[in-house]
């Protein structure tokens, strides 16, 4: 298929008009994340802000605590190992978000219980909460209650119309602080699977606590990314016990939320959407007392969740196709990542990056010239769709937001974009249109003679599907070396 036909044609004038009306802020968070947690103490090791590896795009700071045990007033400070002052904390969270990253405040933790029970906690929790969030310029607050944190009392059987003090309060509380946070606020939690997954099994006590909060700030929710560790086995939707630690438990909770579940007394809990689900893990061993899972079993997980491609497990996904929307990963933590010599993020952000376009290299030498292989990968629900693979050497944000305002293509158009798009070209970006096959796959190639007066530069790729343009996949980049 080529550009010259007219309805192709018709797509690119859209691409164009587009990018000339559209005027586009920088998207609040990536389509794929990989969030991690901060150590606010000096154990595995005392890592500042600055040092956090790049590969993140969420960090988390653990913790804001209660001022007393099960209290409901909230303090954070700097842990003196670590920052002098506050104001070198608080120009530390600035120096990552000037650097595009979000930085939330984590409450709770497995060792600082937070319990609001009367209307004076929940008042007290919202002040004290907003007021940390102001100082110190946090993007968002991140749910990690824990152990006594949130419990249904007898009687309370339905999640979506709690009765239990605790969790009723809870709620009540991050609606209230929503509503006075400022604009763009991150809203963002990291249950136990006995408090979310575990419904299914039971609904009382700690088991399926988390659900009425969950489905309560489902329209206010960012993402959820339950901790996959710590745990035991786990039912599925399918009604199968799962082990953690395998593909197939990854891929059977994460749907869990994503194809909505039975839970336990029949009631079923609606799905949420795939960009609110991510999943949890340990960075290493050292992290979690269970549920390290290494990284090549990780991937064989994505990739069944992302494109419907399935392995030898036992789990059928509730979607054939897979959810290319689905959030990422989130690690406990980036302390022990770093003390693991940055195994967990340096290979999952090459998957993330990578899962819907690769490519074979990383660079070309302008001298010579050279070849680049590309791979497009957009699942099997995309299977025989058309895709238009742009390249563009103004960078990938803001990015171009598509016709019809339901995706936005990682590139900056600029005259190189248009040299490919109108298929003048065709010898140098070989395959940069066509259709998909039957698993949603396809082949292209980059031929470069040599060009010395590009060295320095940097390309970057990406695709985009039509009828309806609802698919985009991530950049890669090509660098013009000496």
């Amino acid at each position: 298929m080529r550009f010259r036909s007219l309805s192709i044609t018709l797509g690119i004038t859209s691409i164009l008009a587009s990018f000339v009306l559209t005027s586009l802020e920088a998207q609040s968070l990536p389509d794929r994340i990989l969030v991690g947690y901060w150590h606010n103490w000096t154990s595995p090791n005392a890592l500042k802000l600055t040092a956090i590896p790049a590969e993140y795009d969420v960090v988390n700071i653990a913790f804001a605590t209660p001022t007393t045990l099960y209290g409901s007033t909230m303090r954070f400070t700097p842990a003196p190992g670590i920052y002098a002052t506050r104001q070198a904390f608080i120009n530390d969270v600035q120096w990552l978000q000037n650097r595009g990253k979000k930085v939330l405040v984590s409450i709770g933790g497995g060792n600082d219980p937070v319990q609001l029970k009367s209307a004076s906690d929940v008042h007290n929790f919202v002040t004290s909460m907003l007021q940390i969030v102001k100082t110190h310029g946090f993007d968002g607050m991140d749910i990690d209650l824990e152990g006594a944190s949130l419990s249904l009392q007898a009687g309370d059987r339905d999640f979506r119309a709690p009765t239990s003090p605790l969790i009723v309060n809870f709620i009540s509380a991050v609606n209230q602080l929503l509503n006075q946070a400022p604009p763009g606020f991150l809203l963002t939690a990291a249950p136990e699977t006995a408090f979310v997954q575990g419904g299914a099994a039971a609904y009382a006590g700690i088991w399926g606590a988390y659900l009425p909060v969950l489905h309560a700030l489902r329209h206010r929710l960012t993402y959820v990314h339950v901790q996959h560790y710590n745990t035991g086995t786990m039912p599925g939707r399918d009604g199968k016990n799962y082990t953690p630690a395998t593909a197939d438990f990854h891929v059977a909770m994460a749907d869990m939320l994503i194809a909505g579940f039975k839970v336990s007394g029949g009631i079923v809990f609606p799905p949420l959407k795939p960009d609110q689900v991510a999943i949890g893990l340990p960075a290493s061993t050292s992290a979690a007392g269970s549920g390290y899972t290494p990284p090549a079993v990780v991937h064989t997980a994505l990739d069944y969740l992302y494109l419907g491609k399935p392995f030898a497990g036992k789990y059928t996904l509730a979607s054939p196709n897979g959810y290319p929307r689905f959030r990422g990963l989130m690690t406990w933590s980036i302390n022990w990542d770093v003390q693991n010599n940055l195994q967990f993020s340096k290979s999952h952000r090459a998957y993330l990056d990578s899962v819907f376009l690769k490519t074979d290299v990383a660079s070309i030498p302008a001298a010579k010239g050279g070849t680049a292989n590309f791979t497009l990968r957009a699942g099997k629900g995309n299977a025989n769709r058309r895709y238009f693979l742009v390249a563009s050497l103004s960078g990938t944000r803001p990015g171009t937001l598509l016709p019809g305002g339901l995706a936005t293509l990682p590139l900056n158009l600029d005259p190189l974009s248009f040299l490919v798009l109108t298929g003048a070209a065709g010898s140098i970006f070989q395959n940069f249109a066509g259709t998909l096959d039957a698993s949603g796959d396809a082949p292209a190639r980059l031929v470069l003679w040599p060009i010395p007066g590009f060295t320095g530069a940097t390309a970057h790729f990406a695709y985009a599907l039509d009828s309806p343009w609802n698919f985009v996949s991530n950049p890669v980049q090509i660098g013009i070396t000496p």
